[in-house]
């Protein structure tokens, strides 16, 4: 479930943040060693006079879940690990501003502007900042600027505080530079493939085929078989009993009209400046009739996409720089307004006017959502009826009956989930078939025995009842017939393949002389358009040049001589090395970095109160 979330994390803001989350854990190694860990009180977090109060922390949560798009409710969130990973983080941020505190270290303006600056996620095409990237993807992440400054500040001081200890650790170049090496290490090949012609095999005659089944018909042997009744409780096997009155359609409008508000957005060009002065004299020359781009070249050598901000919304920008934006007319300049930048001026290209949708506009949306939220309320007081039914004495049928559900069948499947050949199930309960309770529930009962409601994937339930079984058994060649004839001709249609392949192996470099060679491609098979590209890549490195194998993929031979051996590109080798040095050391820091967290944690009596959050949570999430 967690690498879900961290899937789900897309936008680089969210990256950039669970930085926080991927120091977390370091805390929650920590107890054994931090007395105070766990307590009592109205604090998420403390940490000597530094502290996280229970709102400020829930209300983390709430944006970290949000932000991994997910769809999780805030229980599923819990249980899946998030409350701990933002505790940690919180905690570990709390250790390093109380230790800043202790240090007097600050994080400053211009610290602030470099570290923006050097954001990637903020940097045009061009590898340059961009104002528009930074508000757009504050924007996307539900962030103000003040609430990033402020998150950016921890991160400064941390960085300082880490730098004394963890800075000058770094891992091996040499390591780095060899294993760069042989991952770009690329090879050239020839291959000569012989496939395993299945439509040139005479069929076998019966006593061909009674030898090959008297040698493999243990192979064919019918597993342990047995067949269910089952009551599935899903949102979708009782979406058909929900009905929505018009006042719930309209009050569920109500509460969500502004999800169907388009907020007004303008097409907005700013120039920059670092003193009030120089926006002023800029401000002057626009007011004396030149235009907006030349300004901005004049004074500030910027081109024109250097001006754009882009198309916003008023939320998408902060305090004063919003109010000017959104107050100006089409056409004129605002300014200068101050910000963490500098100083501003703007001009308002164009307007786009807000929207607003009515209820029909969107009613099949609502009514949809309605209706999987009511049939998945549901499928939980139908799960309490069916189990008052079986405890009552019912049987599944009539339990099924009670609540409108039908009765389903699952004939003859393995303890494994497949059929007596060992196929998946495709039938429309396939899915149930392979679940893991299912299985182990379905084989430990009695034949009759009716299960407990089990609870399956996506608030779903089901009630299983053995119903018969059929014990492991050969099976005679009749029996397997059809199988027993495609498995023999596709053996026997390898075997041709593979002697065909063995005599051209015996003379390769005629076999292959009129053949072209492969593309260059890596150990993995990357460069190399072809099923087999991983198996003749590790054929291909495993032989010296000019050397041949043959390869068995169990559709076909191939017959592979590695032609060339490519050493790494020079560039590409610095570039690698570089980035393998930087997780090495990256891996090296951070155990050093952990090692202070959990010093830091004795030395500022960290306190963290998991169970207070929790309940503030949940109680949220139910009102």
């Amino acid at each position: 479930m967690l690498r879900s979330m961290r899937e789900g994390a897309k936008n680089p803001i969210m990256k950039f943040f669970l930085i926080f989350l991927a120091g977390g854990f370091a805390i929650w190694g920590i107890g054994d060693v931090s007395t105070g860990l766990f307590s009592s009180g109205n604090k998420a977090v403390v940490a000597s006079e530094r502290s996280v109060s229970l709102p400020e922390a829930a209300t983390e949560f709430e944006r970290s879940r949000r932000g991994l798009g997910l769809n999780l409710s805030a229980g599923e969130a819990i249980e899946a690990g998030l409350l701990n990973e933002v505790l940690g983080a919180l905690a570990r941020r709390t250790l390093f501003a109380a230790e800043a505190d202790r240090m007097g270290v600050t994080a400053t303006r211009d610290m602030q502007r470099q570290a923006i600056a050097n954001t990637e996620a903020f940097k045009d095409e061009f590898g340059q900042f961009s104002q528009g990237r930074f508000v757009q993807t504050l924007a996307q992440s539900g962030l103000s600027e003040e609430d990033y400054l402020r998150r950016l500040d921890f991160i400064l001081m941390q960085e300082q505080i880490e730098a004394a200890l963890a800075g000058g650790a770094r891992g091996g170049k040499h390591m780095a530079k060899t294993i760069a090496g042989y991952q770009l290490e690329q090879r050239v090949a020839t291959i000569k493939t012989y496939p395993a012609e299945l439509d040139k095999i005479a069929p076998p005659s019966q006593a061909e085929l009674t030898s090959f089944y008297e040698t493999v018909k243990s192979g064919y042997d019918a597993p342990d078989l047995r067949s269910f009744d089952v009551v599935l409780v899903s949102p979708d096997e009782v979406l058909g009993q929900v009905s929505l009155a018009e006042d719930e359609i309209t009050q569920a409008f109500d509460l969500r009209a502004d999800e169907f508000i388009t907020p007004e957005r303008r097409q907005i060009r700013q120039m920059v400046f670092t003193d009030e002065e120089r926006a002023k004299a800029a401000a002057d020359l626009l007011a004396s009739g030149k235009g907006f781009q030349e300004v901005a070249a004049e004074t500030l050598g910027w081109s024109e996409a250097d001006t754009q901000l882009g198309l916003v919304t008023k939320d998408d920008l902060d305090g004063e720089l919003a109010e000017a934006a959104f107050s100006a007319d089409k056409d004129s300049v605002s300014g200068p307004v101050a910000s963490v930048f500098g100083y501003h001026l703007l001009v308002v290209d164009d307007i786009e006017p807000g929207a607003e949708l009515g209820l029909e506009d969107v009613r099949p949306q609502i009514e949809e959502t309605l209706r999987n939220e009511k049939a998945i309320d549901l499928v939980y007081d139908l799960v309490n009826q069916i189990e008052d039914s079986l405890g009552t004495g019912a049987t599944l049928p009539e339990a099924a009956a009670s609540i409108s559900l039908r009765v389903n069948t699952i004939n003859d499947i393995d303890p494994n989930g497949r059929d007596i050949d060992g196929n998946v199930m495709e039938n429309s309960f396939a899915d149930l078939a392979s679940d893991s309770q299912f299985l182990s529930q379905g084989w430990e009962l009695e034949i009759d025995e009716i299960s407990q409601v089990i609870a399956s994937a996506e608030d779903s339930f089901f009630v299983l009842q053995p119903t018969s079984e059929k014990p492991a058994r050969p099976r005679e060649l009749e029996e397997v017939r059809t199988r027993l004839v495609a498995d023999w001709t596709k053996i026997q249609a390898l075997a041709t393949a593979k002697a065909a392949a063995d005599k051209g192996l015996q003379d390769f470099q005629n076999t292959l002389r009129e053949l072209a060679p492969t593309s260059a491609f890596s150990r993995t098979g990357t460069g190399f358009d072809n099923e087999a590209a991983s198996l003749i890549a590790d054929a291909a490195f495993a032989q010296d040049k000019d050397a041949a194998s043959l390869v068995e993929t169990g559709e076909s031979v191939i017959l592979v001589r590695t032609d060339d051996i490519i050493a790494a590109d020079a560039e590409a080798l610095d570039s690698l090395q570089a980035q393998i040095s930087s997780t090495l050391n990256n891996l090296v820091q951070t155990d050093m970095s952990s090692a202070l967290v959990i010093t830091l944690s004795e030395a500022h009596a960290l306190e963290i109160n998991t169970a207070n959050v929790q309940q503030l949570l949940i109680g949220q999430s139910a009102r």
